[in-house]
């Protein structure tokens, strides 16, 4: 089992941009993120990975074909705005699809070799559903292609239990979306309620045999960490517990950080900590046999603060905090207890 993490990261994000500068969701942000990499003290065991892949066949595990050509026609138009957030250049098919490709492999390589993995993608994933838009959101959200589902759906090649965490402050329509009807996908999705994309609630919880599959986790502005470490040890650990996953997927977006310009969760390094840390027990005890977190949000301080508390307690490196768990509001509370219990047997 690996000791070091392996992080998939290419300046060609660069090629991704809004000539203006004035996105939130621009190339300064994995520069930062790289930056925090590099003076965290994983650094000296971080491997760096990049090949220049690109299989579109792993495209389409998770979108359809139809939105994939379209993808590919809106960027041979060069540099626009595909919806009123989301942009495209000449360059953003190629970009965008390495990373889906890398995903795919990076997932087998962590499932076979036992190692953990982090990706810097952009542009970011988790809104993109099968054909974009999701579940009726009302664009995009600055998102092209899904690397988590990508991750998620390569994983199902190999174990038939895969834990999806979002803990990005705005809901993971896309994810949810494309693994609506899949049972053997369980995602918990963190999140701030009111905010984009407007979906989540604790009631939507998948179709058919995936019904209960989808735990939303929909919270008012300054929830803070009490909340998250809540969700871990009533939710996260029990889940955990039941199935025995063999694989994680954590769409790790710091956007809840404090003071982030889009969000108001107002978590801190404590929460990314939490969550952490208890990925890497479970790695270290050689309960799960990889975790791929794949960058999603950020867009201040949490790509520095929060980003380095999150890899450094990946890597065991962060001590632990003592943290009085607090439940959500009462009608969230009381949802997520009829889910759990009916669906999971578990009980808050």
């Amino acid at each position: 089992m690996g000791s070091h993490i392996n992080v998939v990261y290419s300046d060609e994000h660069w090629l991704h941009s809004d000539p203006g500068g004035t996105h939130p969701e621009n190339p300064n942000r994995l520069e930062e993120a790289l930056a925090t990499l590099k003076s965290s003290t994983v650094w000296s065991t971080t491997r760096l990975y990049y090949e220049e892949s690109l299989d579109e066949s792993v495209l389409l595990l998770v979108h359809d074909r139809e939105y994939v050509e379209w993808i590919k026609r809106e960027c041979s138009r060069g540099f626009h705005y595909i919806d009123s957030d989301t942009y495209v250049t000449r360059h953003t098919y190629r970009v965008a699809a390495r990373y889906s490709t890398l995903a795919y492999i990076a997932t087998h390589k962590g499932f076979e070799e036992k190692e953990m993995w982090i990706l810097l993608p952009r542009p970011p994933g988790h809104h993109a559903g099968r054909r974009g838009v999701a579940l009726g959101a009302p664009t995009q959200g600055f998102c092209i292609f899904n690397h988590s589902a990508v991750a998620a759906k390569s994983l199902l090649e190999k174990t038939r239990k895969v834990l999806v965490i979002d803990f990005d402050a705005h809901h993971g329509n896309g994810t949810q979306e494309i693994f609506w009807n899949e049972p053997h996908v369980i995602h918990v999705d963190i999140h701030q309620h009111g905010i984009y994309p407007g979906t989540g609630w604790v009631s939507d919880s998948g179709s058919g045999e995936a019904v209960g599959t989808k735990i939303n986790i929909p919270l008012p502005p300054y929830a803070g960490d009490e909340v998250y470490v809540w969700v871990l040890e009533k939710i996260v650990k029990p889940l955990n517990k039941q199935y025995s996953f063999e694989a994680v997927v954590v769409s790790a977006g710091f956007d809840s950080y404090a003071g982030d310009p889009l969000t108001q969760l107002n978590v801190t390094e404590a929460a990314y900590e939490a969550i952490a840390l208890y990925l890497y027990e479970l790695f270290k005890e050689k309960r799960v046999r990889t975790i791929i977190s794949i960058l999603e949000g950020g867009y201040g301080r949490g790509l520095r603060e929060g980003f380095k508390a999150y890899v450094e307690a990946l890597a065991g490196k962060r001590a632990k905090r003592r943290i009085k768990g607090k439940p959500p509001s009462s009608r969230v509370y009381r949802e997520l207890r009829e889910v759990l219990s009916k669906y999971h047997g578990i009980e808050l």
